[in-house]
């Protein structure tokens, strides 16, 4: 997986935020965003509610300093959606 890119988002601009809320068991003020691609190059949107967090794991990937397991991922971004889109 490589980082594309990262942002931040207020809950408050959510469409949807239900399915989020449910999925990280608090809403957070802010959800920390991650621009992905996947290996057969297909783009995802992570959403995480530690904000530092993605962009601690941004500026490790602009490093070429990164890496990590499968199970790290899903426990810090509970929310994901396919396409870079909110």
């Amino acid at each position: 997986m490589a980082i594309a890119g990262h942002g931040q988002l207020r809950h408050t601009y959510l469409k949807n935020p239900e399915r989020l809320v449910v999925l990280a068991g608090a809403a957070p003020a802010v959800w920390g965003l991650l621009f992905v691609l996947d290996a057969r190059g297909r783009r995802w949107t992570l959403y995480s509610p530690d904000v530092e967090y993605t962009g601690m794991l941004a500026a490790a990937a602009a490093a070429g300093t990164l890496e990590l397991e499968f199970t790290v991922m899903a426990t810090k971004f509970p929310g994901w959606n396919s396409g870079w889109r909110l």
